[in-house]
């Protein structure tokens, strides 16, 4: 990360700007001692109060809250969206869920918040935990955007800082601070924190919570994809089926000993949305994509697992999905630990294509013909 003399730099630049011309129009947030802030037009972010929530990179992901304008959903959600090539326009994609476990006795299930499903104190009478920039963002919420200059990381950081309505069912109360590089426009890190005056967290899971948009049904793991329409074979209800949890040593590794697991659709083209028959907001209207998470080498705990669920038909409606049941929240989990990171990626790569190479990618399959 670059490091100047903030007091320094800002003399020169605003005598360069007074001095050179065409250079007025310099724009410069020296909002953290030690760290250049630069604008770029690839970065997609609020310039005035009042504008969508919504940040990220027009040649990548990006990432919002609920807001007026921004991407569309329930409450208590971060929004997760790529550029649609048919639009231009910021599509939506996935919906991220704040899942935190408190320490205890007991079922897992029964120490665990849901921030899409509590009712809201804050709010009263919503559904879903309040979702809002945090107190290290001033003025319009642009979020942090940092200039990087250390190899291999140069390029710039966008860094926003999301609270979290403390929760009621376990008094959980966390945040997390989401940034992006402009050296990985595809990625979405997200670094998960506990208050004080919190109960000890035991996981602070986050969960992509809408397989079912692209009807995700591959899941790659070492040496193996998992089939949704396998695993859950023989179901015919209408809730969640549950029953698939997959341990550290099954993950597949990257040569910087990351943790990774892709999950994608089968069909060829999704977006031809076949004998589709559910409400039209669950038309999927993008290209074939891979969801992945990712966890840095040194946030990873021993017991670091895969946890997905699957659903046959969509939420809130009994339109069953075409092609059979598909994989509907897909995350991990793993011990809490203050500040360990999650990262969410999308790509139009397969899982094969992504570069470096990883080892023991399953068996490249392709595509079922729609």
């Amino acid at each position: 990360m670059l490091i100047v003399n903030s007091k320094r730099l800002a003399r020169v630049l605003l005598l360069t700007a007074a001095m050179v011309p065409g250079c007025g129009s310099i724009s410069l947030f020296l909002q953290q001692p030690g760290i250049v802030q630069a604008e770029d037009s690839q970065w997609i972010r609020p310039t005035q109060p009042g504008d969508p929530l919504l940040w990220g990179r027009k040649d990548g992901v990006v990432f919002g809250l609920p807001s007026a304008g921004g991407l569309p959903g329930p409450r208590g959600l971060i929004r997760v969206g790529v550029i649609s090539a048919s639009t231009g326009r910021p599509e939506l994609l996935n919906y991220i869920a704040v899942e935190p476990v408190v320490a205890g006795r007991g079922n897992r299930g029964d120490r665990m918040g849901f921030s899409e499903l509590e009712p809201s104190e804050m709010d009263p009478g919503s559904v879903g935990k309040r979702l809002w920039l945090g107190p290290g963002d001033s003025g319009p919420p642009g979020g942090t955007l940092s200039v990087l200059s250390n190899p291999p990381h140069a390029g710039e950081r966008l860094t926003v800082r999301i609270e979290v309505e403390r929760f009621q069912a376990n008094g959980a109360h966390v945040f997390l601070v989401a940034s992006m590089d402009s050296n990985h426009p595809n990625e979405i890190q997200m670094a998960v924190r506990a208050y004080e005056d919190s109960p000890r967290i035991e996981e602070l899971t986050l969960s992509a919570t809408m397989g079912n948009y692209e009807r995700l049904r591959w899941l790659w793991l070492k040496d193996r994809l998992v089939d949704s329409r396998q695993l859950y074979r023989g179901y015919r209800g209408e809730d969640f089926a549950e029953g698939a949890t997959y341990p550290l040593p099954v993950m597949l590794r990257n040569s910087a000993g990351d943790a990774i697991v892709f999950c994608t659709a089968n069909e060829a083209d999704p977006q031809t949305n076949p004998d589709f028959t559910a409400p039209d907001h669950w038309r999927y209207r993008l290209g074939r994509l891979t969801q992945y998470w990712r966890v840095p080498a040194s946030d990873i705990r021993p017991n670091l697992r895969v946890r997905v669920n699957g659903r046959r038909v969509y939420w809130n409606s009994h339109a069953a999905l075409a092609g059979g049941i598909a994989f509907e929240n897909f995350e991990l989990r793993q011990t809490y630990q203050p500040g360990q990171v999650f990262v969410f990626g999308v790509t139009a790569k397969e899982p094969w294509e992504i570069q470096p190479t990883i080892q023991h990618v399953a068996h490249a399959r392709k595509p079922e013909a729609n």
